[in-house]
């Protein structure tokens, strides 16, 4: 998946200690492995994005497991405490363990 297929976007600064929404959207076809061809009744096999990951500053800070009833382009958000200015970094994992993912800097200021 080209770079352009994930996004990621947190708030450009963020005061230390309050809590902030991280929001992400995925472009991806999610086939499911049940649907298959009137044609020729062959089964489109399954291929989906079975886990996200979320890390901060290097650190693991989330992690869901996704099934084959999640929609095509899934968005997710989950919200984070900033401790310090640094990396936020979201992974998605498809059947085939091929592994994309975006990053984007956050800022940290004190209050």
């Amino acid at each position: 998946m080209a770079a352009g297929d994930r996004r990621i976007r947190v708030p450009e600064q963020v005061r230390r200690g309050e809590i902030f929404e991280v929001r992400t959207l995925a472009r991806h076809a999610m086939e499911p492995g049940v649907r298959f061809s009137t044609d020729n009744i062959v089964v489109y096999p399954r291929h989906i994005l079975q886990e996200v990951l979320a890390f901060y500053n290097g650190n693991q800070v989330f992690r869901a497991e996704w099934f084959s009833s999640v929609s095509a382009n899934p968005y997710l958000s989950f919200h984070l405490k900033a401790v310090e200015s640094g990396e936020i970094e979201v992974v998605w994992v498809s059947d085939y363990n091929v592994r994309t993912r975006a990053r984007t800097a956050i800022r940290v200021i004190d209050a």
